[in-house]
């Protein structure tokens, strides 16, 4: 994958750095503005008339886009054709898709979210969400966390400590006093 250089300013840098967490990096943030934004312009930047020093710069008739950010990185509208359910197929999720009797665990949801393995739709999001509510809030993060750091495409119950119980052997010298004498 090619790698490019960025000159930004401290603001800038201050910026990135409160979009990053844990499994999302400085250049996960970058790229997801960059995919979020290709093809959203109404129309190409265009370049201008050389300035006096005989380099060109961009015009001043900024394309409009399509989508506008709104808090926590989140987009609104989109491209044409693009349908509501176009929003679960995303790495990120939205705060207004984040159910507010879950919202004790919405960080590790969105962290499991951007990445899970296999499909992201609006169905397997309910399927989770219906998951979610049926345990306490402490199992929820506990399989939450297990299931991003291990990229599970879907999130299940913790095990209880010491896993399945073990089948308790047979008592034989009990099982033969218990035995009618002949």
């Amino acid at each position: 994958m090619p790698s490019v250089s960025l000159r930004l300013t401290d603001d800038q840098v201050l910026w990135l750095d409160a979009q990053t967490r844990q499994f999302r990096n400085r250049s996960d943030v970058v790229r997801d503005l960059i995919d979020s934004q290709m093809g959203n312009l109404d129309t190409p930047g265009t370049l201008i008339k050389p300035s006096p020093e005989g380099e060109k710069v961009l015009s001043l008739d900024i394309p409009t886009t399509k989508e506008s950010l709104i808090s926590n990185n989140t987009l609104t509208g989109g491209s044409k054709g693009e349908t509501e359910k176009d929003a679960y197929a995303k790495k990120t999720l939205g705060d207004e898709l984040i159910p507010n009797d879950l919202l004790d665990c919405d960080q590790l949801l969105r962290e499991f979210w951007s990445v899970k393995k296999g499909v992201r739709s609006e169905r397997v999001f309910h399927r989770v969400i219906n998951k979610l509510r049926e345990w306490t809030p402490a199992v929820r993060r506990s399989a939450l966390e297990a299931a991003a750091n291990a990229g599970w495409p879907d999130v299940y119950e913790p095990r209880q400590p010491g896993g399945r119980q073990q089948q308790q052997g047979t008592d034989w010298d009990a099982l033969e006093q218990s035995l009618p004498k002949f």
